[in-house]
């Protein structure tokens, strides 16, 4: 058993929580409200903003050059086609949101505490770590929740994409699928690889990145889920 499948089964309780939240539940199913859908993609916004800068940083501590090359590739992917979709869905959520939210609708600079917590740590890991096993176990654990969250619906009856508005499908398109499974397998490799014979140290890196970066996920859904005005 790799490190990291140590992990996932030591903390099933806290990532099984991660991926089977309300907020992507009902995402999912396209009965997310407008206004709890457009305080998590404008939080979530917020991540995507920081979320470039740990790339590069990632790419710059990377000490294989094949897996570097994949890390450049997904910088690309990301620019392009998450950009766009945040552009067009707050556009579309805007004037229904804005009578539920008018706080944060009308306020692009406001962030929700709990979501401040995880950004300090976005900005840790961009312009302060220089520990690759931790960089890369913060972006799988983010990477991988977002898919795991995706499969778990996507195996529902309930879950109709053909029915579901742009809003809601395309989310999930971005975070599902071989390509994005893929990544995330990209990504899971690079961690069972630096942790495969590290010592107690590294290991121990490793796993509190890998619970802290869990529990910052619930509670990032927890704060865009449970947001009143």
């Amino acid at each position: 058993m790799s490190f990291l499948s140590s992990l996932l089964k030591q903390y099933s309780s806290a990532v099984e929580k991660s991926q089977t939240h309300p907020l992507t539940n009902e995402l999912c199913r396209g009965t997310l409200s407008d206004a709890k859908l457009w305080v998590y993609l404008t939080q979530d916004l917020k991540f995507f903003q920081r979320g470039m800068n740990v790339f590069g940083r990632t790419l710059a501590y990377c000490d294989d050059a094949n897996a570097s090359i994949t890390l450049a590739k997904q910088i690309g992917f990301v620019a392009n086609d998450e950009n766009d979709y945040f552009e067009k869905a707050l556009k579309e959520l805007k004037d229904s949101a804005a009578k539920s939210v008018p706080k944060m609708v009308n306020d692009p600079t406001l962030i929700l505490p709990q979501v401040q917590i995880y950004l300090n740590l976005l900005d840790e890991m961009a312009y302060k770590c220089t520990s690759y096993v931790e960089i890369i176990t913060f972006m799988y654990v983010m990477e991988f929740v977002y898919l795991g969250w995706a499969n778990y619906n996507l195996q529902h009856e309930d879950v109709n994409m053909d029915n579901l508005p742009y809003r809601y499908k395309e989310w999930i398109v971005l975070h599902s699928g071989p390509e994005f499974t893929n990544w995330v397998n990209f990504l899971e490799n690079e961690v069972n690889r630096v942790t495969f014979g590290a010592d107690k140290d590294t290991l121990q890196l490793c796993e509190n990145m890998f619970i802290k970066a869990v529990n910052l996920e619930i509670d990032f859904f927890d704060a865009c889920y449970q947001y009143r005005e």
